[in-house]
């Protein structure tokens, strides 16, 4: 049996899918802390606002070391607690 890889046209289709499924979990989790958080009311509350969302190390070699920040600021009024941070 031979094994065929798949298609460039293939893949990037499974990749487009693989990020509107993402983006779909995103909404959906942010949906579900809306409805949880009672701060979504609070106009004083605080708010945390990223320089960016995410980051492609595109292809790095196996076993290199690398490392991303994530900058945050909160753009509240009051005082922003970060609990159960977690990379993913």
């Amino acid at each position: 049996m031979e094994n065929k890889k798949p298609s460039t046209a293939a893949q990037q289709s499974s990749v487009e899918q693989s990020k509107i499924n993402k983006e779909q979990i995103i909404k959906e989790r942010a949906i579900e802390v809306n409805q949880t958080n009672p701060q979504v009311n609070n106009p004083n509350a605080p708010v945390i606002k990223f320089d960016k969302m995410e980051h492609d190390y595109g292809t790095i070699d196996q076993n290199a070391e690398s490392t991303c920040e994530f900058k945050f600021t909160n753009t509240g009024k009051e005082p922003l607690i970060l609990t159960n941070v977690r990379a993913s």
